[in-house]
Formats: C-alpha cells, sequence, structure tokens
C-alpha cells in the first residue's frame, strides 16, 4: 500500500468514525447496554475464546474487539485511525472492559506484537489492503505456534458486481476478480449512513481473489483448516440483495446462485519438539 493511499483512507476513516459512532448500523447502543454485538456468523464461527489472547486487526472503533472480550477472551485492536481508538477506548471504559488499542497500519504493525491464541478479521477489512501477502505475514507472525487466523470477509465473486445499480437489476460485473492495480473511488456516502456529507471523499482499495488469499496463508507458514463460502452477509452489500434473517441479507429467489462471503480458518504449525 503506497504512503498515498494510506494517507487518502486515514483521512477517510477519521472521518467517518463519529458518524459511526452515532449510526445504528453499529449498534453502538445495544453495546453500551450490555449485548455483545458481534455479528452471529463471526460469533458462532469463531467459537470458544474464553481465556485466549486475541488480536483484531483494523478493529476500528472497538466493538467486535470488546465484543469478544465480553465472550472471555483477552483483546488487543489494531487500526491505523486514532479517532477510532480513541473512541474505542472509551467505549472499553465505559464498560469496564481491560483491552488494548494500538495504532499503527497494519502491514508496519510492531515486530514484537506475537505471541497471542487467535488473529481475527471480518468484514470490510482486506479490501482496504493492498498486499495481501504482506498481511497475512503479519497475521502468522502474530501468532504463537499452535494459534489460528479466523478472517470473514466479503467474497470476491460478490465484490466484483456493479454496487450502483438498482434493486431490480440484473447482476452486472464491474470489477476484476482479482487485480494489482488498485481500485481509486470518490464516493461521498458512506455506507453506514448514506446520506451524510463527507470531505475526504476519496479512498483506496483492492481486489483479492480467493487463490491470492489461500496461497498467500499457505506462503506465510499457516495450515489451512477450513475454509467455506457463505450466502449471506450482515449489511446489504449490493442494492438487489434482499432480507433473509435478522440482520442479513442474501441473494433474492430466483437470482444466479454466488457466494456473499468467505470464512478462512488457519493455524500456525505447533512449534517442533
Amino acid at each position: 500500500m503506497t504512503e498515498d493511499a494510506v494517507a487518502l483512507n486515514r483521512a477517510h476513516w477519521d472521518e467517518v468514525t463519529p458518524i459511526h459512532m452515532a449510526s445504528p448500523f453499529y449498534e453502538v447502543e445495544a453495546f453500551r447496554r450490555g449485548e455483545n454485538i458481534l455479528d452471529r456468523l463471526a460469533r458462532d464461527g469463531i467459537g470458544d475464546v474464553a481465556g485466549k489472547s486475541l488480536l483484531h486487526l483494523q478493529c476500528h472503533i472497538g466493538l467486535d474487539t470488546l465484543s469478544l472480550a465480553r465472550m472471555g477472551a483477552t483483546v488487543t485492536g489494531l487500526d491505523f485511525s486514532a479517532p477510532a481508538l480513541d473512541e474505542a477506548r472509551r467505549l472499553a471504559a465505559e464498560a469496564d472492559i481491560a483491552a488494548t488499542f494500538i495504532q499503527s497500519n497494519v502491514l508496519e504493525a510492531p515486530a514484537d506484537l506475537t505471541g497471542f491464541d487467535i488473529v481475527f478479521a471480518s468484514w470490510g477489512a482486506i479490501c482496504w489492503i493492498g498486499d495481501i501477502a504482506g498481511w497475512l505475514r503479519v497475521a502468522a507472525r502474530a501468532l504463537k505456534p499452535g494459534g489460528r487466523l479466523f478472517l470473514m470477509e466479503g467474497h470476491p465473486v460478490m465484490l466484483m458486481m456493479d454496487e450502483t445499480l438498482g434493486p431490480d437489476a440484473p447482476f452486472v460485473i464491474r470489477f476484476p476478480y482479482d487485480s494489482d492495480e488498485a481500485q481509486v473511488f470518490d464516493d461521498g456516502a458512506d455506507y453506514a449512513e448514506p446520506d451524510a456529507s463527507l470531505t475526504n471523499t476519496r479512498t483506496v482499495q483492492w481486489l483479492h481473489g480467493l487463490g491470492r488469499i489461500l496461497t498467500g496463508a499457505l506462503d506465510a507458514g499457516l495450515t489451512i483448516t477450513r475454509f467455506e463460502e457463505l450466502d449471506r452477509i450482515p449489511w446489504r452489500g449490493l442494492p438487489q440483495l434482499v432480507p433473509v434473517e435478522k440482520g442479513y441479507w442474501g441473494l433474492p429467489p430466483g437470482a444466479p446462485a454466488f457466494p456473499l462471503a468467505f470464512r478462512l480458518e488457519a493455524t500456525k504449525p505447533a512449534a517442533q519438539a
């Protein structure tokens, strides 16, 4: 990721932080009432984290990080946005949850950020990363031997689709499945609050095919233990999607089937005796 891209993206995320804190999309008030707002697919997938040390990469305002703490994990969140981490620390203090938050570009994570049982990331993290192989090396380095990576993300096939069409339009491919070329967007809308007026509208994102992601995990020394393709996501990622259960969106009846999300689990081999 070039420094210009990092600067553009950081300015954007700094600006949307207060918008996200106020948006019902992020369920901040539910969290403040004591609820675990980690979405069900991620919560069920990651399983029992009680007593485990967990690193959340690109944690934003820390709601998922702190929800994992409510599940019993000892949590550390990492993000490049200072305002987002300020809010994460404030939420932790309000909820009386012990948590550590570190400001860093994820690809430049501190070298001593190691020894974790679990590295976690979900929903809209890796599209902001130009070097997915480098991201996976960071995740692998952070794990202790026998530790595991849990990554849940939007599927690259879904991310190919044109999200600007109407709800009754056919699905149309707009973007490449996998590309080294950055995708530069200039969009004044925010996914959590589409009517928000933003100043820092330019962002830079990347598209990573499954081959690149899985090979990156293997090259980082991880052993892939589970990979699933899923038919729902916890936001309306395309205008044609319809509610399929509370909090989740899926393909409409009769639409050609394609995956909307994936879940990857991988372990760092245990040290040899």
